[in-house]
C-alpha cells in the first residue's frame, strides 16, 4: 500500500498539475480550432508517419484521461 504524502506536498503537486492541465487544455482547444477550420479536402497529402502520430496522440490522451481519473479517485472526488 502507498504511504500517504504530507498535505503540503499534495497541495504543491495538485497546484502544478492544475497549471499543466490548464495550459494543455488551452493548447488542445487551439489545436482543435485550427484543425476544425481547415478545409480537409484541400490539405496536402498526409504522410503515413503523421497518421501514426495522430493514433499515438489519441492513445496518449486516453491514458492521460485514465490517469487524471485516478487522481480524482485518490482525492476522494469520485467513487
Amino acid at each position: 500500500m502507498d504511504e500517504p504524502c504530507a498535505p503540503e506536498i499534495v497541495r504543491d503537486a495538485i497546484s502544478g498539475l492544475l497549471a499543466v492541465v490548464g495550459k494543455s487544455a488551452d493548447d488542445l482547444n487551439a489545436f482543435r480550432d485550427a484543425v476544425s477550420k481547415a478545409h480537409i479536402g484541400t490539405l496536402p497529402p498526409f504522410p503515413r508517419a503523421s497518421l501514426l502520430i495522430t493514433e499515438r496522440i489519441v492513445d496518449d490522451l486516453k491514458r492521460v484521461e485514465r490517469d487524471l481519473r485516478d487522481v480524482l479517485v485518490a482525492l476522494g472526488l469520485v467513487p
